[in-house]
């Protein structure tokens, strides 16, 4: 890593996958710094790797953390890293699960910033903290200094008139970084969802998605971002043909800018590349079309992690009774009506040294139970180990983009199921269920300031759900009329 930059201009180094260090005027802030070994039950690992001495002595000021996902919210590389005396700005949400976690880390000077609002870093460097996923946590950090702004949107798919609260503040907008990728289970941990599901969020779609996302929004420059993983657990390792390859989200939108006459440029940054107000950018290189070769020498040079993990996971015993008390206190969060108008029943299976295990959860009986007959549910298969991490600390609204789970679905029409499971597990978890925990003065004042978003929902429930339009990108994301070839 550089010294602090001695002048007064700014300067952006990007440090991993969604980590970033911004310097300006004597003040540095990094935002989402996973910068050591894995995450996600070491399902994920950053590709390319930080070289060490890129992070070797930070020392940031402060500390911004967009989300709880592990993947910008890394409690390794926090604890490691940091002293715990560092100041630590987290988006103001209904959840208190972002202080609570910091706080069990060792961090004590944390302070959240609202919706919209902003916190002076320095001189001439202010931060604004914009949110968004109202169910959720998920935010977008904005910078603004040096007659600089930059947009780090990372997985905070922004759109509507949130996204027009942040365009009328900012008009101009030098730098915008997005997530390029997908971190979802669904479709690619469904057992053959190539055949079953194969127009589901394809490669192209996240492209499109990030491209016009940067062109709407005048973006002069667009780095691909917060997409840059690897998978090398062995039941994620077969998920590395999933993942969008920076070179040719470049490509797509250095076309698409030029038919659509807007001065704009993609820019492929690894990890260590910078850009200053006096020399440009500085770019490190990295052959990102030789993904294979390099996941092949990550797989050798982290062998003994990995083994040790698996040795972990194959002596560990399913824990069922945190897994009943885990679920009913789900269940009895929902609505008794709502409960029964779901009528969702699925199985969980895991096995372990006593053998394999299967785990009705049945929301419209209201039980948990063990069983052994074949049942027409949705089955999610995942390692004993994970599912007691997750039911003991309530783990499950990062499980999903960990991808450490199987599903096999007896129909298509199973798909809802599943989709209204993981939307439930992420509600409990978020503090959204049980329903009065919206009714906090907490949660009232923090989705008042973001009003936008309900006038949002509403315009997508009825465009969508009533008059079952398709949702389209190219809608979300408008541009000047293009010609095509």
């Amino acid at each position: 890593m550089p010294l602090r930059p001695g002048g007064s201009t700014l300067e952006f180094t990007v440090l991993s996958h969604a980590g970033l260090c911004v310097d300006h005027k004597g003040v540095r802030i990094v935002s989402d710094p996973w910068l050591i070994g894995s995450c996600y039950w070491r399902s994920w690992w950053n590709f390319p790797e930080p070289p060490p001495e890129l992070v070797s002595a930070l020392e940031p000021d402060y500390i911004y953390l967009t989300h709880l996902h592990w993947d910008h919210f890394h409690g390794a590389s926090l604890k490691k890293l940091f002293a715990p005396t560092t100041p630590i700005l987290v988006p103001k949400v209904q959840t208190t699960r972002m202080l609570d976690d910091l706080r069990w880390l060792g961090f004590r000077n944390i302070t959240e910033v609202p919706h919209g609002t902003s916190i002076k870093l320095g001189e001439d460097l202010t931060l604004f903290s914009y949110q968004f996923y109202f169910l959720g946590v998920d935010s977008a950090m904005l910078l603004s200094g040096g007659g600089r702004t930059i947009l780090n949107s990372n997985d905070c798919k922004l759109f509507g008139w949130p996204l027009r609260q942040i365009t009328h503040a900012f008009p101009k907008i030098d730098f915008v970084l997005r997530s390029h990728s997908s971190a979802r289970a669904i479709p690619y941990c469904i057992e053959g969802y190539k055949e079953k599901f194969p127009d589901m969020r394809t490669q192209q779609n996240y492209i499109e998605e990030f491209s016009r996302f940067a062109l709407h929004i005048g973006a002069r420059y667009a780095i691909p971002f917060a997409s840059n993983h690897c998978f090398l657990h062995r039941e994620t390792v077969a998920f590395n043909d999933t993942a969008v390859v920076p070179d040719d989200v470049r490509a797509y939108y250095n076309r698409l800018a030029a038919r659509a006459h807007i001065e704009s440029e993609c820019v492929v940054m690894a990890p260590g590349s910078r850009w200053s107000e006096t020399d440009g950018f500085h770019l490190v290189p990295f052959d990102y079309s030789k993904r294979p070769e390099h996941i092949q020498a990550m797989l050798a040079t982290h062998r003994d992690a990995l083994d040790s993990q698996y040795e972990k996971e194959d002596g560990t015993l399913a824990d069922f009774a945190a897994f009943r008390a885990y679920f009913l206190g789900l269940i009895h969060a929902i609505p008794w009506v709502v409960r029964k108008w779901l009528k969702l029943r699925i199985i969980f299976r895991t096995r372990d040294a006593r053998g394999e295990h299967n785990w009705l959860v049945d929301l419209g009986s209201a039980t948990v139970e063990e069983t052994s007959a074949a049942s027409e549910c949705a089955v999610i298969e995942v390692a004993a180990l994970v599912l007691n991490d997750c039911t003991h600390v309530r783990m499950f609204s990062v499980w999903t983009a960990s991808k450490r789970l199987r599903i096999h679905l007896p129909t298509r029409e199973h798909l809802k199921t599943l989709a209204m499971l993981f939307l439930l597990l992420d509600l409990y978890e978020l503090e959204v269920l049980p329903l009065r925990k919206n009714f906090s003065w907490r949660a009232i004042t923090v989705r008042l300031r973001r009003w936008r978003e309900i006038v949002e929902m509403g315009r997508m429930f009825i465009k969508h759900v009533v008059l079952r339009r398709p949702i389209d990108i190219a809608g979300l994301y408008s541009l000047p009329v293009i010609q095509h070839p």
